[in-house]
């Protein structure tokens, strides 16, 4: 089983709990991505794209080409998946498939070259969700088809003529509450069904172990002690400015903070003199979730669901990509609040001040989506399934 992801942590960690699942049930798994998670995971990984390449700088070279002073537009993700990202992760990933023969490849989503990789030999492919379909996502393939079309072929071996016939199968890891555009949204390129059969998974947070979990977050609470809470705004977007305000408004609702940057610069940039702030490059956020009241982030699906997971309501600070949506469809749903770029200052402060209070009602709302989680299939069963459905004859 090879699985292929773009080299980032909120798309390459989704897929982990799956690929582990498979190694349990006796396959040969091989994760392909970047050179940066290298012997960093749980199953054998190699080389997916050019040594030292970040899906940051795409993304910054991407967005240089959309309009000043507007959002970007629904081109956007083209640009992006097709003409920045694939050309650094194709023959890379080409190398791995022509060289290992898989007798399935599970591809996330945005990694376009993966996809044209495993079809390039015909190989049973899984799109597994980390955003949601939608028109935009359509749009995306039917590029690349244009693109490397020429290289593609089916089970049987005949050519890919539509975007239908990418993938064999799509693994929907993006729960329901996220992906359905509520009465009167503006947001439907996230809101439609993907052209592929479809196999619901149930979304599970994977991080690295990391450093224990600080002691300030282990220790026994007492009556009147601050509440506790986790502050990211991910890996592409965050940077110290904007991390330190948000930082200081969570801190002014009378919160402890653990301030995480995703780079050891950023860290020593947000060295932090206030004492309720803690800030840590790096931490296991699976674990650290267990121990916090509330997560102020950047509206990421991996940090969305991590939270969801543990029950947790959240402050959305949305900064580009699906945030807005993600943030959007959790308040629909009553479980978190958003702050958007342009909001007064202390909008952060009043969010969190909100939140915490034991009877918001936001809380309850974090724990029915929690509830929702825990009916849908677990990575287990859904790698049985795919091992008999698309790669019967796969063997240790």
């Amino acid at each position: 089983m090879l699985f292929a992801a773009l080299p980032a942590h909120g798309h390459t960690y989704p897929l982990v709990p799956l690929a582990a699942a498979f190694q349990d049930l006796g396959a040969d798994v091989l994760f392909a991505t970047g050179s940066q998670f290298d012997g960093r995971l749980p199953v054998p990984t190699t080389l997916g794209a050019e040594p030292g390449w970040r899906f940051a700088d795409a993304h910054a070279e991407a967005f240089a080409t959309m309009p000043k002073g507007r959002p970007p537009s629904d081109d956007f993700a083209r640009v992006l998946f097709v003409d920045v990202a694939s050309p650094h992760l194709l023959e890379p990933t080409c190398a791995v498939v022509d060289q290992w023969r898989p007798d399935l490849v599970v591809v996330e989503q945005t990694d376009v070259a993966g996809v044209v990789a495993a079809r390039q030999i015909g190989a049973p492919t899984a799109l597994f969700s980390v955003v949601g379909w939608g028109p935009r996502w359509d749009g995306v393939y039917a590029a690349a088809l244009s693109r490397w079309g020429a290289r593609m072929r089916g089970t049987d071996g005949s050519p890919v003529s539509s975007v239908a016939e990418v993938a064999d199968v799509y693994l929907e890891a993006h729960p329901v509450f996220l992906r359905e555009a509520g009465e009167g949204s503006h947001d439907a390129a996230f809101g439609s069904h993907p052209p592929f059969p479809t196999l619901e998974l149930a979304p599970r947070a994977w991080s690295e172990p990391g450093p224990p979990v600080p002691d300030w977050l282990t220790g026994e609470r007492r009556p009147g002690d601050p509440p506790r809470v986790l502050l990211t705004l991910g890996t592409v977007f965050g940077n110290s400015e904007k991390l330190l305000a948000v930082a200081d408004e969570v801190a002014a609702a009378g919160c402890e903070v653990l301030a995480v940057t995703g780079r050891s610069d950023l860290a020593e940039e947000v060295a932090h003199e206030h004492p309720a702030v803690h800030v840590e490059p790096f931490v296991d956020q699976v674990s650290v979730l267990g121990h916090v009241d509330l997560v102020v982030h950047h509206g990421g699906s991996g940090t969305v669901l991590g939270a969801v997971q543990h029950g947790l309501p959240q402050v959305v600070v949305p900064q580009g990509a699906d945030q807005f949506w993600n943030g959007n469809r959790l308040v629909e749903q009553g479980a978190a609040r958003v702050v958007l770029p342009g909001d007064p200052p202390g909008s952060v402060r009043e969010a969190v001040t909100a939140l915490v209070d034991p009877a918001a009602p936001e809380r309850a709302g974090a724990q029915r989506l929690r509830d929702h989680l825990r009916e849908l299939p677990e990575p287990a069963a859904v790698a049985a399934e795919l091992m008999r459905g698309w790669a019967p004859d796969a063997r240790a």
